[in-house]
């Protein structure tokens, strides 16, 4: 089972699964030891899945969009993860006039298109895991959620959590786990130093190779962690 400090994201392919339910279940039998029909999953008021009467049951979180589904997996600390797949035709400035802050609207206008493409997708799905991580209605609390994305050096972006929910601090991993994908890690709680993140691919538990993925930005207040 995942240790306080560290993180799985395993990453399937939707013909590959019978379903995401399933798909939790058959991943969460190779932490808790017991068979995939051994765990009953319930939803929140918010549908946020949990294992029904496992106390002990690590925290996840699962997201899926198009071809493909995720499935977050560490240790006892709440967890929201998002996965979207870009759809170059949405009017993602449109958009996000309508649900995003200033500074994040701002960011977008100032990239231009194509690249404000990619960043509305930076930020919602950022907004969607913060959500998702407190088991909260994104509809409710979308918008006072915002965040910031700033080159703080050489080595990549930092992400600046600007309005939050009520609740603890959290670690914040952004990644483009596939090619026309974007997909976002939050992690509430105690997250100094960051957690050490691993991405496997289902069903055989590989690693998946630095080169097939693009890490975009991490938490700025934290150190450590990342992708192992």
């Amino acid at each position: 089972m995942p240790g306080s400090g560290s993180l799985d994201l395993w990453l399937a392919r939707r013909d590959e699964v019978a379903g995401s339910d399933t798909f939790i279940c058959d991943v969460l039998s190779r932490y808790t030891g017991l068979p995939p029909a051994a765990h009953t999953i319930t939803r929140g008021r918010h549908g946020k899945p949990q294992l029904a009467a496992m106390p002990q049951a690590p925290a996840f979180n699962a997201s899926d969009s198009g071809d493909w589904l995720a499935l977050a997996v560490g240790g006892a600390t709440a967890l929201g993860v998002d996965l979207e797949c870009c759809d170059p035709g949405r009017d993602v400035l449109r958009l996000a006039r309508r649900c995003f802050s200033a500074t994040e609207i701002a960011d977008m206008e100032a990239l231009g298109s194509p690249r404000a493409l990619g960043r509305f997708y930076d930020y919602w799905t950022l907004k969607e895991a913060r959500v998702k991580a407190l088991g909260g209605s994104l509809g409710r609390e979308l918008q006072n959620i915002a965040f910031s994305l700033a080159r703080r050096d050489a080595n990549g972006v930092a992400i600046v959590e600007l309005l939050q929910p009520a609740g603890d601090r959290a670690w914040f991993c952004l990644l483009e786990p596939l090619p026309g994908y974007r997909l976002a890690l939050c992690r509430v709680g105690d997250t100094d130093p960051a957690p050490r993140l691993s991405l496997l691919r289902w069903p055989a538990g590989e690693a998946v190779a630095g080169d097939r993925f693009r890490l975009l930005a991490v938490s700025a207040a934290c150190s450590g962690g990342g992708p192992q």
